[in-house]
């Protein structure tokens, strides 16, 4: 008898942290190929303690570093891009990590209750 890995056990799938769905107002500064500083207010679409995916209309490249800030708490922060995603009406899906750890930089309250959906329920702390 053998023991096959389930995929969320593969080392690929393994998350460092919880995901959460969260639209978090943000600003994302970065300079272009040119030098020129670029800054765009966007949300978030997914959260956790190392990173977020966000919608992006800018252009940025895998492995760029930007500045973002949470625009609820004022607090800023440098990211690398991590991955780009599929883009739809403009904006692209980016995934970001943060350079240095940050915690409770999203502000986000655990989940009180579950929901029926198998994503956690949140709520952003004020």
């Amino acid at each position: 008898m053998s023991i096959v890995p389930t995929n969320d056990l593969l080392p690929q799938n393994r998350r460092r942290s919880k995901r959460y769905r969260a639209r978090v107002p943000i600003c994302v500064r970065f300079q272009d190929a040119s030098k020129h500083s670029v800054s765009e207010q966007t949300h978030t679409v997914i959260v956790n303690e190392h990173g977020a995916l966000l919608l992006l209309a800018a252009p940025v490249k895998v492995q760029q570093i930007i500045r973002l800030e949470n625009l609820i708490l004022g607090k800023e922060l440098l990211c690398r891009v991590a991955l780009i995603g599929p883009t739809f009406m403009g904006k692209t899906q980016i995934a970001v990590e943060f350079i240095m750890p940050m915690p409770g930089f999203w502000n986000i309250a655990s989940p009180e209750s579950k929901s029926a959906s198998s994503e956690p329920v949140v709520s952003l702390k004020k």
